[in-house]
């Protein structure tokens, strides 16, 4: 359902764009700047604010899986970027010497960074799955494929906490108001979790910046987004369908390149 009132997809994207750059340049740049003094560093409360910005992606990510002409193309696009965004990250880490305790590369540390696009891509072919066994389609070997997707989504980035909400997303995709529910209802049980750890741990921390760090209960204000959204694609140009593509790389390996040089 489209309405010209509201908010469009692309100026949505843009949104989420600055709120991404904004939360990359506090995790990769503001422990090394200040050579990780508590006092020094910038606002804890920086990283809460920028929660949203993976549950927006992926919410959208689900609305293209329904819209799009193709979803293989889609697909492709996301598995491409994501092989794209591994390398980079690999090449950067072994030019950067970034090894493991022992001082030996291992693959975990060639691989560090940030890659939301495999987790995107893992997902996507979940709910393509989930849509596959509503629809009684493939249904066998969608059902394997939705468990295997679902539990190697955990391993990727945000992947335990981005499972439920494209859960969410695509049983009540045509409601938004029980697509806000169900995320705001997941919101309340990360947020339980985090209070509870927080006294059940007795940490050093205070209770602020112990909910500072323990931050993905902070995704709730996506549910504002998603309720301002009119169901419309916005500007569509080759430079606004790329454009998420492009960005989130290129800021990122330049913040991981700025991280090691500093480090150095």
């Amino acid at each position: 359902m489209t309405t010209s009132k509201g908010i469009d997809s692309y100026r949505l994207k843009l949104i989420a764009l600055i709120f991404m750059v904004l939360d990359h340049i506090y995790s990769e740049l503001n422990g090394p700047i200040h050579n990780y003094e508590h006092e020094a560093l910038w606002p804890h409360w920086i990283p809460v604010i920028t929660r949203f910005v993976s549950p927006l992606f992926l919410y959208l990510m689900v609305e293209g899986f329904y819209y799009t002409r193709s979803r293989i193309k889609y697909l492709r696009r996301l598995l491409i970027a994501g092989g794209i965004m591994l390398g980079g990250n690999v090449l950067i880490n072994y030019i950067f010497h970034n090894v493991s305790a022992t001082g030996k590369y291992t693959f975990r540390s060639l691989i560090a960074g940030h890659n939301i696009f495999l987790t995107l891509a893992v997902l996507f072919v979940f709910v393509w799955c989930l849509e596959n066994i509503k629809q009684k389609e493939h249904k066998k070997i969608s059902i394997i494929l939705a468990i295997f997707t679902a539990i190697f989504s955990i391993a990727l980035e945000g992947g335990f906490y981005l499972l439920p909400i494209a859960f969410i997303c695509w049983l009540f995709h045509a409601s938004k108001p029980l697509q806000c529910v169900g995320i705001g209802f997941w919101s309340l049980i990360l947020l339980t979790e985090a209070v509870t750890s927080y006294f059940h741990a007795g940490s050093a921390t205070s209770f602020y910046d112990y909910m500072c760090f323990d931050n993905e209960w902070a995704l709730f204000p996506v549910v504002f987004l998603i309720l301002l959204y009119n169901g419309e694609r916005g500007k569509n140009t080759k430079f606004t369908k790329y454009l998420f593509y492009v960005i989130y790389p290129l800021h990122l390996w330049i913040l991981m390149i700025a991280r090691y040089m500093i480090l150095k």
